[in-house]
């Protein structure tokens, strides 16, 4: 009985996390309110809006004919993996959601639902450590906690792109090939390599996996050492053939043909790459570049992971958790995570982009360490240091949902100018971002070619706008907060945000909207202005909006 009651506390207490993580992910999901204001989201809209059902399998598995391929639906430059896509589009036929507003909020669901299972598959992971190395059995509980509170899972989840799609089949990947390291059961195999034929499927740098699945396919442990078995070759041909397959069947549009045997990968695909590896040279004018150019690539990588990806407090019992977990009989497994991450930061953090949501791969296996820590605050010094350790922790989370709580700062901003800016007023908005209002209104807009190289064609362009127009409405920080960061390649564009903040210009400041992570809907006064960190943090969900007024 006491068995009985013990397991299904321990079932319910997972339930009661799942559903933390559900409403921390699902509430809200038309935080935008129909506007479309994620970009990334907006293109996969628009590419899903185009596929058509092909007419048969055979079609669909024909790179040349089939509708489900972007390049044959008039979007040639498609550089994410297809299945996030083409599964939305096929749930969105069945039920009735192929309409631009419905199919991005379905695919938010899916997204929201891929990362919950995450979070199960986490819980599931600590158990194969807990039944074979005897770590202690409240990892488990903490580890899935720590990952449903963690912000930057929170906000992909409310995102319909491919990264909570790819963060859950690499885990998974992860997570069978561990099952096959501790019951040498083949069928493990089989399924490690189906999930890491969908993480190539929804975006190809799911590849990074293999450094660490890998080890756990091809190698035996006999104490008190590691061979490699007369089987690990035949296990990795498994895994990788069994990735191949469910590659052609949920990505068939990576290949030039439709014949299985055919190995080519498409030209088209490569060039994309090729393509999207130039706009993200150092020397490309390409404007989401211009933010990372002047950063120091891993610190800031660091920063962002630390500070506003899982919070100080839960960075701080990460260091702990990696000095916990190593004395414990699972410190293999754990070198080897800790080994891929490394490599993991080293080599992505080192790019010209960095974006948060590019290191999403890493936060289920931070949950994991992180978690042997607060077990260790937990059985040295009790319940109560426990309750407040997680609370520290999750303080950030709470902060950052409150985003959701609230009307998107471009929503609030568009309703002002609809009551206080005249119709047939000249709103100037900048190139690469968003002209406001988002809805509604009988207004001339002028885009400010910002991101423009400093000539002197660019600004006799720059000036007369400024003359013709009555507001200047920077809807995010993506020009001003970045194009001052290098000066050397902006010079006058520097000075002209400079003096437009220090009001020296003839537009001057009169309102502001912004939408700060908060526990002010909790009644407590804690605000934490986060303008200063990676802008993909908040130009989505929670930009500054600044508006001007031309006073000559």
């Amino acid at each position: 009985m006491k068995k009985f009651w013990s397991l299904n506390k321990g079932k319910f207490l997972l339930l009661l996390i799942i559903l933390l993580g559900a409403v921390l992910r699902l509430y809200n999901l038309d935080w935008d309110q129909g506007t479309h204001i994620h970009p990334d989201e907006r293109f996969l809209t628009m590419v899903g809006g185009s596929m058509k059902l092909p007419a048969t399998f055979s079609n669909y598995l024909n790179p040349d004919v089939s509708t489900f391929n972007p390049a044959n639906v008039g979007y040639r430059f498609f550089v994410y993996g297809i299945f996030p896509l083409s599964l939305n589009k096929s749930l969105a036929l069945i039920f009735n959601n192929d309409t631009y507003n419905a199919f991005t909020i379905q695919g938010r669901f899916l997204s929201a639902l891929a990362d919950l299972l995450v979070i199960f598959f986490i819980y599931k992971t600590v158990g194969i450590l807990e039944k074979r190395y005897k770590i202690d059995s409240s990892i488990k509980y903490f580890s899935s906690f720590l990952y449903s509170i963690f912000v930057l899972p929170i906000q992909l989840s409310h995102f319909f792109a491919v990264d909570t799609f790819l963060n859950l089949f690499v885990f998974a990947t992860f997570f069978f090939s561990l099952n096959y390291w501790t019951k040498r059961r083949v069928i493990f195999v089989f399924l490690s390599g189906i999930f890491f034929g969908l993480a190539l499927a929804s975006k190809i740098t799911g590849a990074c996996v293999v450094l660490l699945v890998i080890p756990f396919l091809a190698f035996e442990k006999e104490r008190p050492r590691i061979r490699f078995s007369t089987f690990s070759l035949l296990h990795i041909l498994l895994f990788l053939a069994a990735s191949y397959l469910i590659l052609r069947l949920t990505d068939p549009y990576i290949f030039t043909s439709s014949d299985i045997l055919s190995f080519t990968p498409s030209e088209l695909f490569i060039k994309n790459l090729h393509e999207l590896r130039a706009l993200g040279a150092k020397n490309s004018f390409y404007p989401p570049n211009v933010q990372w150019i002047s950063k120091i690539a891993l610190l800031f990588t660091l920063k962002n992971l630390i500070i506003f990806g899982i919070g100080i407090p839960a960075f701080a019992f990460f260091l702990l958790g990696i000095f916990c977990s190593l004395k414990t009989k699972a410190k293999l497994i754990i070198l080897g995570i800790l080994a891929w991450m490394t490599a993991f930061l080293l080599y992505q953090g080192n790019q010209v982009a960095v974006p948060m949501r590019y290191f999403i791969l890493v936060y289920p296996f931070i949950a994991i360490i992180t978690a042997f820590g607060i077990n260790y605050v937990f059985k040295r010094f009790g319940i109560i240091y426990l309750v407040l350790s997680l609370v520290f922790i999750s303080i950030w989370g709470l902060m950052f949902f409150s985003i959701y709580t609230k009307p998107h700062s471009r929503i609030t901003a568009s309703y002002w100018i609809l009551r206080n800016v005249p119709q047939g007023g000249v709103i100037l908005s900048e190139y690469w971002d968003d002209a406001l209002p988002v809805f509604g209104g009988n207004y001339q807009s002028l885009q400010l070619p910002v991101f423009d190289s400093d000539t002197p064609e660019k600004w006799q362009k720059m000036n007369n706008f400024l003359s013709q127009g009555d507001y200047l409405i920077l809807s995010s920080n993506r020009g001003w907060g970045s194009i001052p960061t290098v000066p050397e390649r902006y010079p006058q564009m520097t000075k002209f945000y400079k003096d437009l903040f220090d009001n020296k210009l003839s537009y001057k400041k009169i309102e502001e909207f912004t939408s700060y992570p908060s526990l002010s809907y909790l009644r407590i006064p804690l605000t934490l202005p986060d303008q200063w960190a990676d802008e993909s943090f908040t130009v989505y969900d929670h930009p500054k909006v600044v508006i001007f007024k031309n006073e000559e």
